[in-house]
């Protein structure tokens, strides 16, 4: 009925009526017009502001809201909502009301019902415990494991970056001409290779020196090597009739470091802090000293060119050669006051002159010969009486005491304050005495603004060392510049970086300029930075592309020797790696031809690089390694085959324990980079047979797996093992590795042969030869009773083994059922009828323990457990 109900309400919309206020009804479009009217007739009598006028109530509006809000209520609600709604209507409940107060229940769980009665709180908070230990480890499991998946992700990207920058930098890097075009390849009878260039050769003979005093801890003289091979190249070049291309040699050069490093001792690394403050401070005055000497030459020059001028008698003292120059200088001033009295008062000229020479006795001499009335003018009333005490001082410690300072300092100010510029700069000279025994930062500003004083860089440069303090290692910025604080090294190689290297070299006329003004600053890893990329065609000059190439290298090589890469602004500089890689790089030069000069050079990389002992053998000895795979010259390099007295690693490293860390840490690299063969030729060489027979295991396991699967592929076994019996033999003589370790991999490679043996045997069908073999493995149960205990120890097995295991129950299983089906279908007596079931029992026995051992251990797939209880199933 409620289907005829629902079907006879279905009309056409156009059918639709409503009724009227009077009974009668009319067709809907002509009620909602007048519906329409009435509304434009309520609006227009509205409110003036244009709002309706309200004739309900607020309760009358609550009402009708909440009748409203039933209806639509009612038609969003689902049969099941409905049906609840009438039932609970029936008894008199109402819905809105119940909802409301369902709202406000809160629902709390009693004692009684969380713990069963069958579970005490101990037990129940046991639950608990163990519940929550559970769900922090496996939040933390989720936690590493997505921490290692990121640190991995960045470590490889940055491995993968970090190598593309060093194939593009080595692509890109300068490469100094080692060996000359044409020529023969072989040796000459004296072992010198004929085509390699003399220069690259005169060094070869000094690293070779160098490496031998490093090993046996001799102090060697490198630089004074250097420079004679230096001479003898200028000798041949001058009488070649060579024109040299530029002012400033190359002999130069080399002179100018072994004058800076003077008081550096060959082979010694300065450790602590204090010893590199101390050690660089010496330096600093040592390249101040080269520059008064090379100054004290041109006066010598200037006097020799201008002798009429110079008016120098036949033995003239020091202070009377400083007079000589200055009647040259000050040929146009007029009589000088040391030639004709009352002439130009020069006193404070000599002065400083006697200092820029390095004359500070003649300088003393100088000032105290004032007291005596020697020297005429106005210098009494220059207050020198202390002078000749401040300068002694000056010259024992290097500067005045705090005291002497004021003093000093004080008197400069006021001269400034009452200087007259239209005296000849006499007073220049003396502010500029004053601030070299004072160094004082505002004497100096004023120094520096006369354009006059320094009018060439090595002047300047020669009046910032002077005032140069380094007593303690800091590096100064710009913000910590205050008149009291002490200049300091870092600040002049600040300033000096201000101004391109064409700056100081006169528009790239005399390129070595700026290496050695680099080296008078102490900016060693700059120096050879420079030497190394310059390149005066920019690097398309063919065999000159970079001709300063080689002196870079081998000037890393002695700067790291005498330990002077430790001196610099910082303890370490960040520019030692990149000298390491540039010695490392000429050395792959020799890598095929010269293989042990390629190895010195290799050395010695790894020495510039630095780091420690540890970090030195480990570099060694991947460089080792690199060269082994670059030249294959095993017996060159390790003594292969021979005594070894002749290989170059034991010449260059007699210490027996050292060589082997090296030759261990090779073998270490070749294991990361796969190369497996190497790795255990380089174990036994160093006497390290237990890390071999590892190596040997492990590639014995995955070569019995290659072999099972495509026999005749992939390593070759015998050979392995033949490497197996060497590493045995050797290790029984050794003492010091661990007993239970070497048990472990010897009883590893044992069991990985009796392995072998089977597979081979299973290979070829031999069941019985396989069930023979069996009683070998004594890790596999016999009776049911053993598995428990023997599936707990297979945990403690070697990786080697565990690889095996599943394969070895499998074939255990499948021979022991296939040796019962052949006892079975043998023709027995009644007799031995009896004897083949006691047997066949036995052996069911050991296949059923076998089921249950597959089964308890995790190791072994679940389809090796299923197999053995098939065929003990079928053996039933």
């Amino acid at each position: 009925s409620r289907h005829r109900e629902g079907k006879g309400r279905r009309r056409d919309w156009k059918e639709v009526t409503m009724a009227t206020p009077t009974g009668g009804k009319t067709p809907i479009m002509p009620a909602l017009e007048a519906l329409l009217q009435q509304t434009a007739n309520v609006a227009a009598n509205a409110d003036p502001l244009g709002l309706p006028s309200i004739e309900r109530g607020v309760d009358q509006l609550v009402e009708a809201t909440a009748r409203l809000a039933k209806r639509s209520s009612r038609t969003q609600q689902t049969n099941e909502a409905l049906s609840a709604a009438r039932l609970l209507a029936s008894e008199g409940i109402d819905t809105q009301l119940l909802n409301r107060d369902l709202r406000e229940v809160e629902i709390q769980p009693t004692l009684e019902e969380v713990l069963p009665e069958s579970c005490s709180l101990e037990e129940w908070l046991a639950q608990v415990q163990e519940v929550s230990v559970l769900s922090a480890v496996r939040d933390s499991q989720a936690s590493t494991q997505e921490t290692f998946k990121q640190k991995l992700s960045d470590i490889t990207s940055l491995e993968w970056q970090n190598a593309r920058n060093k194939f593009v930098q080595s692509s890109q890097a300068p490469q100094a001409k080692v060996y000359q075009d044409g020529g023969s390849s072989g040796m000459e009878e004296d072992g010198q290779d004929p085509t390699i260039s003399p220069r690259a050769a005169s060094f070869i003979e000094v690293v070779r020196k160098v490496n031998r005093a490093m090993a046996s801890g001799i102090p060697y003289d490198a630089l004074r090597e250097v420079s004679r091979a230096n001479q003898e190249m200028a000798q041949q070049d001058r009488h070649g009739g060579a024109q040299p291309a530029t002012n400033t040699s190359l002999q130069s050069l080399w002179q100018v470091v072994s004058s800076v490093l003077s008081p550096a001792r060959p082979g010694h690394q300065p450790e602590s802090k204090e010893e590199i403050a101390s050690m660089r401070a010496s330096l600093c005055k040592s390249a101040r000293r080269h520059l008064e000497r090379d100054y004290a030459t041109y006066v010598n020059e200037e006097i020799e060119q201008h002798p009429q001028l110079a008016m120098l008698g036949g033995s003239p003292s020091r202070l009377q050669q400083i007079r000589a120059f200055l009647r040259i200088r000050f040929s146009d001033k007029g009589a000088l006051d040391f030639d004709v009295a009352g002439g130009i008062d020069t006193f404070w000229h000599q002065l400083y002159f006697c200092f820029r020479c390095g004359y500070i006795q003649e300088a003393i001499e100088l000032v105290e010969s004032v007291g005596e009335g020697l020297v005429a003018g106005d210098v009494h009333a220059a207050n020198v009486s202390s002078l000749p005490d401040y300068i002694r001082e000056w010259q024992e410690k290097g500067e005045l005491g705090a005291s002497n300072q004021a003093m000093v300092r004080l008197d400069g100010e006021r001269i400034l304050r009452e200087q007259d510029r239209s005296s000849f700069g006499k007073n220049q000279y003396r502010i500029l005495i004053y601030t070299i025994l004072c160094a004082d930062r505002h004497l100096a500003e004023n120094v520096l603004s006369d354009q006059y004083l320094f009018t060439n860089i090595e002047d300047f440069l020669w009046f910032k060392l002077v005032l140069v303090r380094e007593g303690q290692l800091t590096t100064l910025t710009s913000s910590t510049y205050t008149h009291e604080e002490p200049h300091r090294l870092a600040e002049l190689q600040q300033q000096l970086a201000q101004y391109p290297a064409n700056y100081y070299t006169r528009d790239g006329k005399e390129p070595l300029l700026y290496a050695i003004l680099l080296l008078l600053t102490l900016q060693f890893e700059g120096c050879v930075q420079y030497l190394a990329t310059y390149s005066p065609g920019g690097g398309l000059g063919g065999d000159q592309a970079y001709p300063y190439a080689i002196e870079a290298v081998h000037l890393c090589v002695i700067f790291s020797y005498y330990g002077v890469f430790e001196l610099g602004t910082d303890i370490r500089s960040r520019g030692s790696a990149l000298c390491s890689d540039i010695v490392h790089d000429y050395g792959q030069n020799f890598a095929v031809r010269d293989p042990a000069t390629a190895f010195e050079y290799y050395c010695l990389a790894a020495e510039v690089k630095g780091g420690g002992y540890v970090s030195v053998i480990q570099t060694q000895g991947q460089l080792l390694r690199e060269l082994l795979n670059q030249s294959r010259a095993f017996g060159t390099l390790l003594g292969a085959g021979g005594s070894g007295s002749g290989a170059v690693l034991s010449k260059l490293k007699p210490d027996k324990q050292q060589r082997q860390d090296i030759i261990v840490s090779a073998a270490v690299g070749c294991v990361q980079n796969a190369q497996f063969h190497e790795a255990m030729e380089l174990f036994m060489h160093a006497g390290k047979p237990f890390n071999a027979l590892e190596i040997i295991n492990k590639r014995y396991s995955d070569a019995i797996s290659a072999a099972a699967a495509e026999p005749g592929q992939g390593v070759d076994l015998d050979d392995l093992e033949q490497r197996g019996n060497a590493a045995l033999q050797d290790l029984e003589s050794q003492q010091e590795v661990d007993i239970r370790s070497k048990r472990e991999e010897v009883g590893a490679f044992e069991t990985l042969l009796l392995a072998r043996k089977l597979f081979r045997a299973f290979r070829e069908g031999a069941y019985k030869e396989c069930f023979g073999l069996l009683p070998e493995f004594s890790f596999l149960p016999i009776r049911p009773e053993q598995v428990s205990k023997f599936a707990s120890d297979a945990g403690g097995l070697h990786i080697a083994v565990k690889e095996k295991l599943p394969q070895i129950v499998k074939i255990a299983g499948i021979a022991i059922s296939e040796v019962m089906q052949e006892r079975r279908a043998t023709q027995r007596t009644p007799t031995a009828a009896s004897m083949i079931s006691s047997s066949s029992q036995e052996l069911k026995t050991r296949l059923h323990a076998l089921a249950l051992y597959s089964g308890y251990v995790k190791i072994i797939p679940e389809s090796v457990a299923t197999e053995l209880n098939i065929i003990l199933n079928g053996l039933t």
